[in-house]
């Protein structure tokens, strides 16, 4: 009796290792990664008043180093020092761990909400608009392994 109850358990537990690998190493794998990503974004306490521009996105890159990315773009009067201190003054430690405030029309890896990769109008609306307003909202982490960016063409919404 206990050694088909140590059998059973070293069955399970061998299983269990195989469906690990299956999902770590497929589609799945790549969008709960990029999923987890995207709610450290979300979970954020934001300013008041602040104007969502898009989705927040995510997506693996193995540029430089394999890392996960995600991106928020928010449009505040305040700029994004105003985004920074609310957020550091209204999060804690944990919760911005990762995390970076910056302006929206530098250039990024991703190409997510790069600005540069906008069209000329909607870059010329921003502009009109006073693009110091648009802040972006970066989580990145950096992984020794991850389901890389292939998989998908396009970012994880």
């Amino acid at each position: 009796m206990k050694k088909q109850h140590k059998v059973m358990k070293i069955l399970l537990a061998t299983i269990g290792i195989i469906v690990l690998v299956i999902v770590l190493t497929s589609n799945v794998g790549y969008y709960l990664m990029c999923k987890m990503a995207i709610s450290r974004i979300e979970s954020l306490n934001m300013p008041d008043g602040i104007t969502v521009y898009g989705q927040t996105k995510a997506e693996a890159s193995d540029i430089y180093w394999v890392h996960m990315s995600a991106e928020k773009v928010i449009i505040c009067d305040g700029g994004p020092e105003y985004v920074q201190k609310y957020l550091e003054e209204n999060n804690s430690d944990l919760a911005l761990m990762n995390i970076d405030v910056e302006y929206f029309t530098g250039m990024t890896d991703m190409c997510m909400y790069d600005f540069d990769a906008l069209s000329d109008e909607e870059r010329d609306r921003i502009l009109a608009d006073d693009s110091d307003r648009y802040v972006r909202i970066v989580y990145e982490h950096k992984y020794f392994w991850l389901p890389v960016s292939w998989y998908y063409i396009e970012p994880v919404s």
